[in-house]
């Protein structure tokens, strides 16, 4: 299977979630008693989630296989195992598409799409075994070049499964844990919940599927994604409030793009745990900055636009 076969199949993956989203959409419409979208808005919706996935899904398919986007000095897979690994990804993406579109049309992430997503990942890495983009634990910080490489506990080649299983409960447990704090400060801050359950859940699945290193960073680059993108979109769409899930998405896709070049940036950081706590901390602070930003986004003038 090439990249281009991949977009062809995902085009009907594409066209099977837009008519899963609508399902979707409808019953969570009803539920909240917001009116049903015009068949216009669900055409146009349709047709670009199609577009989308076909897109994306070739486009990792050439990163990931073609040009190892996800390869690293000590994480290498056999060629059967690196299939394996992109259909595990292209299976998050999946989740990743649903989750997004589903928040944008109604501001939440139902558990109807992160519970079984997270259920999968936990399952797909221990079954796989080889699904993983980094280990469990690394410690580069003993790595001397040309005379030693940084120290792999083996029983991770030893146990394959339960290292895989032990590596993805670990980034589902950091991302729904990190987020369910920053939801806790947001709410603090700005006197509201800035964050939802769904968003909780959606870190937790992002986290089964890309570890709690991989996680860690979908966390921090999540803000940043989402005052740039945000600010675009506020002043199209005119509105003042806009979901976080989407932010959380596009920054895990852009975490699985660049993971060579961020692992070789971050591996020493997260080789000690001090400096994992420092990471964190930052982390925390920059998204309490981000909060404290949201009082200035909103004032941005706009033209309204009319509600569908």
């Amino acid at each position: 299977m090439n990249p281009v076969t991949t977009s062809i199949c995902a085009l009907f993956a594409g066209t099977g979630f837009a008519f899963c989203l609508e399902r979707l959409s409808d019953r969570e419409r009803f539920s909240l008693e917001i009116p049903l979208a015009s068949r216009r808005v669900r055409l146009i919706r349709g047709i670009f989630i199609a577009i989308s996935t076909a897109v994306l899904f070739g486009a990792f398919h050439w990163a990931s296989i073609e040009q190892g986007c996800l390869e690293t000095s000590e994480v290498q897979p056999s060629l059967a195992g690196r299939y394996w690994r992109l259909g595990f990804h292209l299976i998050l993406f999946s989740f990743l598409i649903l989750a997004t579109a589903i928040d944008f049309d109604c501001y939440m992430i139902p558990d109807l799409i992160t519970v079984p997503g997270m259920l999968l990942g936990f399952a797909g890495a221990g079954l796989i075994g080889e699904a993983q983009i980094c280990h469990l634990w690394v410690d580069w910080s003993i790595a001397v070049p040309q005379l030693r490489g940084p120290f792999i506990p083996a029983w991770y080649d030893a146990h394959r499964h339960l290292h895989g299983f032990a590596w993805s409960i670990s980034g589902l447990i950091t991302g729904a844990g990190l987020t369910w704090l920053a939801r806790n400060v947001s709410s603090r801050v700005l006197g509201q919940e800035a964050m939802g359950i769904g968003d909780v859940t959606l870190m937790g699945l992002i986290g089964s599927f890309v570890g709690w290193q991989g996680v860690t960073l979908v966390f921090l680059l999540a803000p940043l994604t989402g005052l740039t993108v945000g600010v675009f979109l506020r002043t199209i769409t005119g509105k003042t409030f806009l979901p976080y899930g989407p932010w959380l998405s596009i920054a895990a896709v852009i975490v699985l793009f660049g993971w060579q070049s961020l692992w070789q940036q971050t591996r020493l950081i997260f080789s000690d745990w001090l400096s994992v706590g420092i990471l964190g901390a930052t982390g925390g602070f920059g998204f309490v900055i981000l909060l404290s930003l949201v009082q200035l986004y909103k004032s941005i003038p706009t033209t309204p636009r009319p509600i569908r």
